[in-house]
């Protein structure tokens, strides 16, 4: 049984009618430069007015939004690498390092936690034991857990970006289920047929990240129409939408694919 602050704290996400969410992440500021991130508050603005469940960030972005971010949802980031580490070698992505606790995201006001997490040897000696104590300090506190886990992946495998197996994909979500994540952030596999078959293999709901800014806004809403109809409950997408041309058209378009259930030309139709 969930308890009420979890339970609380869930609902604020997550859209009551639809039981699905879109969040937004913006914690890309340490990874390089992105120039929509470096005076956000307009940004941060719209797309609260746009109607987003929620954003994902550091909890000194998320101070300094607090003014605008209203009762608008907060994930809050515990992991990191930095992009100073990450230009000497990208692997160390599969490394993250844990920079806040589930006790300051309390006190903070967040709506839930987030750490990244790469499963395969060698790192599952140090993450599946920190990510299991994470989720023991979530319940403690009433914090929902939002498990953001990938396998590591063969040699042809980039961090978050894969290609990534369908057999790792379905252990890798299962694991966070298991060790008691209350919905996950996880790499979609580029076609709803494969797809179904990972989310089959959770017990929690899954939402797909981004990954880089997109072509096009089709290309942005075939993926997540696709991830929908696999029966994915949301996105936890960034780059392709504060990236994008129209950040609040983009999200409105989202709306009617996430909440409503809408086809993608439907969708597009939010683009004029």
């Amino acid at each position: 049984m969930v308890g009420l602050g979890k339970a609380n704290r869930i609902n604020r996400l997550f859209n009551i009618k639809s039981g699905n969410s879109i969040i937004i992440p913006m914690d890309h500021g340490i990874e390089g430069y992105f120039a929509e991130l470096e005076n956000p508050l307009n940004l941060i603005t719209s797309l609260v007015e746009s109607g987003v469940d929620g954003f994902l960030m550091r909890r000194g972005l998320a101070t300094y939004s607090t003014s605008v971010r209203g009762k608008t949802g907060w994930v809050a980031r515990m992991t990191k690498r930095t992009g100073v580490s990450t230009a000497q070698n990208p692997m160390y992505d599969l490394d993250q390092l844990l920079t806040a606790s589930v006790e300051q995201a309390v006190r903070n006001g967040a709506d839930a936690v987030v750490p990244t997490f790469f499963l395969g040897e060698p790192y599952e000696s140090k993450t599946l034991p920190m990510l299991g104590a994470i989720s023991d300090e979530c319940n403690k506190w009433g914090m929902p857990l939002c498990a953001e886990v990938f396998p590591v992946g063969g040699s042809d495998a980039k961090p978050y970006d894969g290609p990534y197996t369908l057999d790792d994909m379905r252990v890798t979500v299962r694991v966070a289920s298991e060790i008691g994540a209350d919905f996950i952030k996880t790499w979609y596999s580029g076609d709803p047929v494969s797809f179904r078959k990972i989310v089959a293999y959770s017990t929690i709901p899954v939402l797909i990240a981004g990954g880089p800014k997109a072509n096009t806004n089709q290309a942005v809403l075939e993926m997540v129409k696709g991830a929908m109809d696999a029966g994915a409950k949301g996105t936890v997408v960034g780059r392709k939408i504060w990236q994008s041309p129209n950040p609040p058209a983009m999200v409105h378009a989202l709306q009617m694919i996430v909440h409503e259930g809408a086809d993608v030309s439907t969708a597009l139709k939010a683009f004029g």
